[in-house]
């Protein structure tokens, strides 16, 4: 028998047994398992079994989901098995089993990713493994800063220097904060050799982000079709791009943005979705902010 034991987040302490076929995982009362995590989507993640086999598939999470140290891309099938790990958003899950089965084995009918062509040049398997751990520590890093008792500013300051030295190709992170659904307050950080830059960002892309509620991802701007560049891309020399909404129940306070001025490919996707994992917690933690609510209270 199946057992998964919640280790950390709003339902710490808690067991659920996996019995049947398919078992879902969400925010929604509609969920077999429902964790009322806000950093978690209505409907995250789904187990089910192929034979004596159990398997874990992301349903196009906004935060995306984690197994050990490798993120669950949509589409894919993942085994599980004893003593794996299952992280969603702030929530995270031991599994447990009397059997025993290989750590992250992707299914082989499950489709495999589309091959665009502009993720840039491969990566060793091992670069690959170290960075997915890196950006795990991040999200747990961060994780621990929104629960922290520092005043808003000095926390976001600490994550964007978290993110700089997690994502070793880009040169410069900052938070856009939304005042009145307008720019308000920026927050930045650059690497030593980029001083000179800070500030400076694609307003046109930030508007766009803000607009859409989507994130937008250019990992070279060299492919990129003209409209869908602004001047600033090209004045500022920015080699590869990332930009995603914080959103908090519908609203949007603001933006978190990342790019590189050495050159393209500062981020893979992988980076998009350990991004987006954190931005709705930090949604959330600036809202509370503005609502006075203290973040060591649950």
């Amino acid at each position: 028998m199946t057992i998964l034991k919640i280790i950390g987040g709003p339902l710490k302490g808690k067991a659920f047994k996996i019995e049947n076929e398919t078992i879902f995982i969400g925010r929604s009362s509609k969920n077999d398992i429902q964790i009322k995590d806000a950093t978690i989507s209505r409907k995250q993640v789904k187990l089910y079994r192929i034979g004596s086999k159990l398997f874990l598939e992301d349903l196009k999470s906004t935060n995306g989901s984690w197994l050990n140290d490798s993120l669950v891309f949509p589409g894919e099938g993942f085994e599980v098995g004893e003593g794996d790990i299952i992280t969603l958003g702030n929530s995270v899950m031991l599994v447990t089993d009397d059997s025993p089965s290989p750590v992250l084995k992707r299914r082989d009918d499950a489709p495999s990713r589309p091959k665009t062509g502009t993720e840039g040049p491969r990566r060793p398997e091992r670069e690959r493994r170290e960075q997915a751990s890196r950006n795990l520590e991040l999200i747990y890093s961060v994780s621990k800063l929104i629960r922290s008792r520092l005043d808003l500013r000095e926390m976001l300051e600490k994550v964007l220097e978290a993110v700089l030295e997690t994502l070793p190709r880009i040169d410069r992170t900052a938070l856009i904060l939304l005042d009145k659904e307008k720019i308000g307050d920026v927050i930045n950080r650059s690497r030593k050799e980029m001083k000179d830059a800070d500030g400076r960002y694609s307003h046109t892309i930030v508007e766009r982000v803000i607009r859409e509620k989507k994130a937008v991802r250019m990992s070279n701007t060299g492919f990129e079709a003209p409209s869908d560049l602004s001047a600033s891309v090209s004045t500022l020399k920015i080699g590869s791009l990332l930009c995603v909404p914080l959103v908090s129940n519908e609203k949007t306070y603001g933006v978190l943005y990342v790019d590189s001025l050495s050159g393209p490919y500062g981020f893979r996707k992988d980076d998009l979705l350990m991004l987006n994992a954190m931005s709705g917690a930090l949604a959330l933690r600036i809202e509370n902010a503005r609502l006075k609510i203290d973040p060591t209270e649950k």
